[in-house]
């Protein structure tokens, strides 16, 4: 995200800030968007000191009417990140408490497709027109890598001709979040498809530059976020898994999800120490630690079942479906 252009009195600590971030990886678009709408707040008041007071920072925080809890929570973590940055030089400056830094989940839970689900949202990504067009066989794919491997979906857009390597049954996801590069290994059908698709693709007349986009759309040129999401949501309603406009349901981003509580249900079943590989995860997501890679992880029925069944203690009955013993 290009910097805004800050016209307060903190300016030059609101740059600094956002630059020191953007130094150590960090992609800050939603605290960019929180500076520069602050930054708008105190020039409007007229705001004179180098340093916000907890005053200006509980009025900016409330001058948004209807703010969500998640909302509220979001700015007062980046009043943190300010505080504490400019308190060095400025011990007056107002820093909220840890306990108004909020989790970092915003609350909202990941939806968990179903095997059924996947299969049912590939096969209308087929249906797509134009009849006999590169885009089915660009949004089946696309979509079924999302699914298998986790990847973000800024990622797969992201991904090169020259970063498939399927004689290795790679991918390279290269400078993504915080800057970290890694290799994605795909399962034998994954890179099956991919090479279906490179196929067609290259039926279609897509260029074969190396540094060309891998998906694209049908002029031709990588597929755009947007584009994509957009395309997604037809999918989703056609086939039952979301309303109209206007009314939440599952997302694009889930099938990340989706992908890391079912690659945790395959080591609750073969029996493995599954906190001891979630580091594992966090490498293969990309994530900075672990930690992070616990957010993704929401427990579904299935979970809780196979958890249960691996902490049975031996001899006991086990619980029926509706509690009681089988």
């Amino acid at each position: 995200m290009r910097m805004p252009t800050f016209t307060s009195v903190l300016a030059p600590a609101l740059r600094s800030l956002a630059e020191t971030r953007q130094a150590l990886g960090y992609q800050d678009r939603g605290v960019l968007t929180y500076l520069a709408h602050f930054d708008r707040y105190l020039t409007a008041r007229g705001w004179t000191l180098p340093y916000p007071t907890r005053a200006v920072v509980e009025d900016w925080v409330a001058s948004t009417a209807g703010l969500q809890p998640v909302s509220r929570s979001q700015r007062l973590q980046v009043m943190r990140l300010l505080g504490r940055f400019l308190a060095p030089t400025h011990p007056e400056s107002y820093v909220p408490g840890p306990a108004w830094n909020g989790p970092h989940y915003t609350g909202r839970h990941p939806y968990i497709y179903t095997p059924a689900q996947i299969r049912s949202l590939l096969a209308e990504a087929r249906r797509l027109t134009p009849t006999g067009s590169l885009r089915p066989h660009t949004y089946a794919t696309l979509l079924g890598l999302l699914y298998c491997t986790g990847l973000r979906i800024s990622e797969a857009l992201a991904l090169r001709l020259a970063e498939v390597d399927l004689d290795a049954n790679t991918l390279w996801v290269r400078d993504s979040k915080f800057r970290k590069s890694r290799l994605v290994p795909l399962g034998p059908r994954v890179s099956q498809a991919v090479r279906c698709y490179q196929q067609e693709r290259a039926r279609h007349g897509g260029p074969q530059d190396p540094e060309a986009s891998l998906f694209l759309n049908e002029r031709r040129r990588g597929c755009t976020y947007q584009g994509v999401c957009t395309t997604f949501l037809t999918l989703a309603r056609r086939i039952g898994l979301r309303g109209p406009a206007g009314i939440r349901g599952p997302r694009l981003h889930d099938l990340r999800h989706s992908c890391a509580v079912q690659r945790l249900l395959e080591w609750y079943r073969d029996g493995g120490d599954v906190q001891a590989r979630l580091p594992w995860l966090a490498d293969y997501l990309g994530h900075v630690s672990f930690i992070s890679t616990q957010v993704y992880l929401d427990v579904t029925a299935e979970l809780l079942h196979e958890a249960a069944r691996r902490f049975q203690p031996p001899g006991d009955p086990q619980p029926g479906p509706g509690g009681g013993a089988v």
